[in-house]
């Protein structure tokens, strides 16, 4: 058997698994039917138990208003006025009897008795009640006692009496509440499941009232048996389990009788579809298992080999991608992780490639800056010489511009690239004849920020050239702001607008603008080569209403560049 599981990584699945699945899936299966039967006879237990409460709290509340109700009645002088003439039809009797056992009536049957033990007033709507006897029994006890007495009848049924006295004592007549069978089927109607059964005792152990009266013997027998042999009322015996509440003030006893829901037959036929349906779960997951270990082992095979390949530097292998389930889409994973590992790499390359180029286009334009420098600088002595100021002038602004071009410096801070702005601006106002002003709008809180090197030039310079050169008063404006904890630089004028066509291309991602807008172009590489794509160039114009060209790029100050070189 060992041989057999280590002979193939499938085999050692398929044991794996089937292990995995049996042993949860039996113990699993056996400790959920134990505890759902635990469960649900908790559950009818609760429920039995709350019954039982419930009913006896009814039982309570028609005991003490059958008392309150009684106690008033034997007070009324209305009640004592008609014993005592010896009235049996008096409609006052008749109205404040009615009305003081209004809520009780449907249940309890309120009568009013004599001395001699005769019905005189009664609230039934049947037959008068028959004479009791007041030699023994209720009456009697009732003329003894300072207070409600109960007894059961002989038929069952419960029956409660109260003597009426006079002001000085004597003995009046008697007030009884009887509940009969059928009361107390209404009085509990509701209160509890059908499948229950509810049994009401008296102190002697004789019915009151019982669900199943041709059964009330049996029952009976069964529970004193149970008092007898020194076990509580409240338990299981046979087929049923009995929940007991006793009433305190009457002594009397109510048993709320529930059927086993899973008795011995009930649970040996649980057992048996449990250990029938336990054995096709055996064979079924030995099918399975043996099924999915060979899914599985496939394309883990594949995925070694491939990676393999990978290690070799073979970025271009593929794995078959049709299952839709996790080892799927680890395919698919693995295909898109080898694709954009060499797509990082030809972006890299290429991004590489796009630097050294902008460098090339940036070198190139310079012609031999320290040759220009030298000359200019030789042009603007002439140019004192011969006292020409606007030569002088000329040849200075040119030769700070070309002096900050040869500079190593990639990034200086704003108010440099300023200064060389408004050189170029002097050097073009003299070229165009002063039909252009140019406003510089920048706090000083701004010109401390950290920007590449020649970036705000390009960007005048196209205002200039394709703005508002062909205008006698021409207007350009430059200003900062800031977005989002960004550094906004905005260059607009009042020319023409750009075209269109260009327009969409200086704002197309990955674009290549050629030709006399190279400028803008570079200025936007070298920013997204720095920054990230987040930032660059971005352009908004309107045909004859001008043109506004944006650089986006991050808040950075001299002084924080100064903290993190020394925190570095």
């Amino acid at each position: 058997m060992k041989k057999w599981i280590q002979r193939s990584f499938r085999n050692r699945i398929f044991i794996t698994m089937l292990l995995t699945a049996l042993i949860p899936l039996l113990l699993g299966g056996a400790l959920m039917l134990r505890l759902q039967v635990e469960r649900i006879e908790s559950s009818l237990a609760q429920q039995a138990e709350l019954q039982a409460g419930v009913l006896l709290g009814t039982l309570e509340h028609v005991f003490s208003s059958c008392e309150q109700m009684t106690k008033t009645l034997s007070g009324s002088t209305v009640v004592r006025s008609a014993l005592h003439r010896g009235d049996s039809g008096s409609r006052t009797l008749y109205q404040v009897l009615y009305r003081t056992t209004e809520p009780l009536r449907d249940y309890v049957r309120f009568d009013v008795y004599d001395t001699e033990g005769l019905c005189r007033y009664t609230t039934s709507t049947l037959v008068l009640p028959e004479a009791l006897d007041i030699q023994w029994g209720l009456l009697p006890a009732a003329g003894r006692a300072n207070g409600l007495v109960f007894r059961s009848g002989s038929r069952g049924g419960l029956t409660a009496a109260r003597a009426v006295r006079g002001h000085g004592g004597e003995l009046l007549g008697y007030l009884t509440a009887t509940i009969d069978q059928a009361g107390f089927v209404r009085l509990f109607d509701g209160h509890y499941s059908a499948a229950c059964e509810v049994l009401l005792l008296d102190r002697q152990w004789r019915t009151v009232y019982y669900s199943r009266p041709a059964q009330a013997g049996e029952t009976v027998e069964t529970l004193r048996s149970r008092l007898l042999s020194g076990q509580p009322l409240s338990g299981t015996d046979g087929a049923y389990r009995f929940y007991a509440a006793q009433h305190e003030k009457t002594g009397f006893t109510l048993l709320l009788q529930q059927p086993r829901t899973f008795n011995a037959q009930v649970m040996n036929t649980i057992y048996l579809i449990s250990c029938f349906v336990g054995t096709l779960c055996i064979l079924l997951s030995l099918f399975c298992t043996w099924q999915l270990s060979r899914y599985l082992s496939k394309p883990v095979h594949q995925l070694d080999q491939a990676m393999g390949e990978v290690e070799r530097g073979r970025f271009d292998i593929r794995l078959e991608t049709g299952r839709s389930d996790e080892l799927g889409r680890l395919a698919g994973s693995f295909n898109r992780m080898t694709g954009e590992y060499r797509s990082n790499l030809d972006r890299s390359v290429r991004r590489q490639q796009e630097l050294n180029e902008t460098r090339l286009r940036m070198m190139q334009a310079q012609l031999n800056p320290h040759f220009l420098y030298n000359t200019l600088d030789t042009v603007k002595w002439l140019g004192v010489a011969h006292r020409v100021p606007q030569v002088a002038e000329l040849a200075t602004n040119l030769a700070a511009i070309l002096r900050a071009a040869i500079s190593g410096d990639e990034i200086v801070i704003l108010d440099q690239e300023l200064d060389l702005v408004e050189r170029y601006v002097d050097i073009q106002s003299i070229r165009f004849a002063d039909r252009f002003t140019c406003e510089i709008d920048v706090q000083e809180r701004y010109r401390s920020c950290l920007v590449p090197k020649l970036a705000l030039q390009p960007l005048v310079e196209n205002a200039i050239l394709h703005g508002v050169a062909g205008l006698e008063e021409g207007y350009i404006k430059l200003w900062a702001e800031e977005e989002n904890g960004d550094l906004l630089l905005t260059v607009s004028d009042n020319g023409p607008g750009i075209p269109p066509e260009i327009l969409e291309r200086l704002n197309s991602p990955g674009r290549r603008i050629e030709g006399r807008h190279l400028g803008l172009f570079n200025v936007d590489s070298i920013i997204r080569l720095h920054y990230g794509q987040r930032y660059g160039l971005s352009a908004r114009s309107k045909p004859g209403e001008g043109s506004r060209v944006r650089l986006r790029l991050p808040m950075r100050r001299e002084e924080d560049a100064h903290a993190e070189g020394s925190g570095g």
